[in-house]
């Protein structure tokens, strides 16, 4: 598993191409994709996007103040998203990003809209005053490392990661 550590403030500058939080257009090569910070209510796209592992608890994710789960949309069809945590620390930085997930239907992809989550979540990121993040990925999933060195993501090590199982089945 590769670490790589993105800073926020090396996205600010980055063009969105693509229309942030039902906005104004950029210009693109697909004009029609919005992007949208999700919210108490929204729980119905967040089971659309459950592909696998069951419907999770969209009711607790968009709850919590510390989740950002940003969507792109092709018109009301959910195309794309980045989910991450903001986790409080006991040093240093009072919190850091968490990038837990990406990911962009198959139909969508080379179109920057993962560029595009990503900079506006750098954006949500900086708004909170969170200076730092993080991501994790497979040393050999080349299309992730593109996009988060893309992103201004740097990587330093490799880290081992541990599973922990605490169900009784």
């Amino acid at each position: 598993v590769l670490l790589l550590v993105l800073d926020v403030r090396a996205l600010a500058g980055h063009a969105i191409l693509l229309p942030v939080d039902e906005g104004s257009a950029y210009p693109t090569s697909a004009p029609e994709i919005t992007i949208r910070l999700l919210a108490p209510g929204d729980e119905a796209v967040v089971l659309e996007l459950a592909t696998y592992e069951g419907p999770g608890d969209p009711e607790g994710l968009l709850a919590d103040p510390r989740t950002l789960l940003l969507v792109a949309f092709d018109a009301t069809q959910p195309v794309g998203f980045v989910l991450a945590h903001v986790l409080p620390r006991r040093h240093g930085d009072p919190a850091k990003l968490f990038v837990y997930e990406v990911d962009v239907a198959e139909s969508h992809r080379r179109r920057g809209i993962a560029s595009a989550l990503l900079a506006r979540l750098g954006e949500l990121a900086r708004e909170r005053g969170v200076r730092t993040g993080f991501v994790l990925t497979e040393p050999d999933n080349g299309p992730a490392n593109a996009l988060y060195r893309e992103a201004g993501g740097a990587t330093d090590a490799v880290v081992v990661q541990w599973e922990f199982t605490y169900a009784d089945d």
